[in-house]
């Protein structure tokens, strides 16, 4: 049996969607502990401007998508009336000098104090105003303990030893005033390197060793590697931050973020942040890892017409060397201290190498089979060329004595320049 369906046809056409309202967004974390405070000014994207991958480049020194230009910012504290900076503090457009919608006060203004409040004023040149209020909070200290040690944050160059395999951290402020704790933890010389982010509505927590960072990229990897140096954080905030934090905006509701100012969107707060370093070490577990006692002699013949020189630059340095746990590759890392070397200043008669003192330098690598990897960045580069040298040889465990060859960068890879010897050193 045939029969015959008819379809109701459709058309399909191109219908244009108006485009929303654009809305001020403002974004602002006073910060008494630093000398130059920034107010961050925009449009709402509306659809026209791609927003891409921007966060390799924070803001400032990037200016943001939409930027509000030519506004009029200020902050006043309202607790202060005898503010030297003036009654109410102006924020000037950075104009060419800097990103455009970022407007920067003077230095060292407005004047903070713990429990002050300050109150922030925009007004756009279309005419439209945006208000909040925040209390500075403050704090007498912060700390950061393990066992019996312990050191004082932001107290200088003080750096504690931790073993990520049995100690757990303890951190702590003494609050004057305050709503939010939270702690950074990023690699030391590579602050895209991040640990983890905690926050806590407490003026103390534990943070046991074998963490996994689940709150920033949610890949369980360690917060912590043995053979990285870190640089921890501690920040104090006022109730804006702590609502802004904890909460976000549905992409399709618009519904979920808690918003404090008036006449815009964003977050007009303060905290007070504290800082130290963190040295990473862990058990050795693995027949790879140890102490390795790195010497010998670096060589280099330079000819310049009938002349040979002959420079040569000793190496007599420790390494101690860890395997990453809860990754899948042989990625490794290690402290290196002792005798090493750096670049020379170049030219006839000058020696290429120079002598160098490291002490606790931390290095990255990988171990493939029984072969090692190592590379070893240098703080001071000559001229623009970011300057590195690298170790690779075969750690085979039956030997004691193990040949690695150093070479150094150029700009098409690295060259060998000479044969050190890795000797493993027994520990019990």
């Amino acid at each position: 049996m045939l029969g015959t369906v008819w379809v109701a046809g459709c058309v399909l056409e191109d219908v244009a969607i108006p485009g929303g309202e654009a809305i001020v967004v403002v974004s602002a974390v006073m910060r008494p502990d630093l000398s130059y405070q920034f107010v961050i000014v925009e449009w709402s994207l509306d659809g026209t401007v791609a927003g891409g991958d921007t966060s390799a480049v924070p803001l400032p020194p990037r200016g943001p998508l939409i930027p509000v230009e030519n506004a009029y910012v200020a902050v006043t504290n309202l607790d202060f009336p005898a503010d030297p900076c003036g009654s109410t503090v102006e924020f000037g457009d950075a104009g060419t000098s800097q990103a455009a919608g970022i407007y920067w006060a003077p230095e060292g203004c407005p004047t903070m104090r713990p429990g002050d409040r300050l109150q922030l004023t925009v007004e756009t040149p279309d005419g439209r105003t945006v208000s909040g209020v925040t209390r500075v909070p403050g704090m007498n200290g912060a700390y950061l303990a393990v066992g019996d040690d312990s050191v004082a944050l932001g107290g200088g160059d003080s750096v504690l030893s931790f073993n990520r395999d049995r100690d757990t951290l303890r951190f702590g402020v003494d609050a004057i005033a305050g709503r939010l704790l939270q702690l950074d933890v990023r690699r030391n010389g590579d602050l895209t390197d991040y640990g983890t982010k905690v926050q806590v509505d407490t003026t103390a927590f534990l943070l046991a060793g074998s963490a996994r960072d689940v709150f920033v990229s949610g890949s369980g990897d360690d917060v912590f590697r043995g053979g990285h140096s870190y640089i921890v954080t501690l920040t104090l905030s006022d109730t804006n931050y702590f609502d802004f934090s904890r909460s976000s905006n549905n992409e399709f509701t618009g519904r979920g973020f808690i918003n404090r100012l008036t006449g815009g969107f964003g977050v007009f707060g303060s905290a007070v942040a504290a800082t130290s370093r963190l040295w990473v070490v862990a058990d050795f577990d693995d027949p790879r890892e140890g102490l390795y006692r790195i010497t010998g002699t670096i060589e280099t013949i330079e000819t310049i017409a009938d002349q040979v020189t002959i420079h040569t630059q000793a190496v007599d340095a420790m390494l101690r060397l860890y395997l990453h746990r809860t990754t899948d590759s042989t990625d490794v890392a290690g402290f290196l201290d002792g005798a090493w070397f750096t670049p020379g200043p170049g030219g006839f008669g000058s020696p290429p190498w120079l002598p160098k003192d490291v002490a606790g330098k931390s290095v990255d690598g990988t171990f493939v089979g029984e072969r090692l990897h190592l590379v070893i960045p240098d703080s001071l580069p000559p001229g623009n060329f970011p300057w590195y040298s690298t170790l690779s040889g075969l750690f085979t465990m039956d030997l004691d004595s193990i040949p690695v060859i150093v070479a150094e960068s150029v700009l098409v890879g690295v060259i060998p320049i000479d044969t050190l010897f890795a000797v493993r050193v027994r520990v019990p």
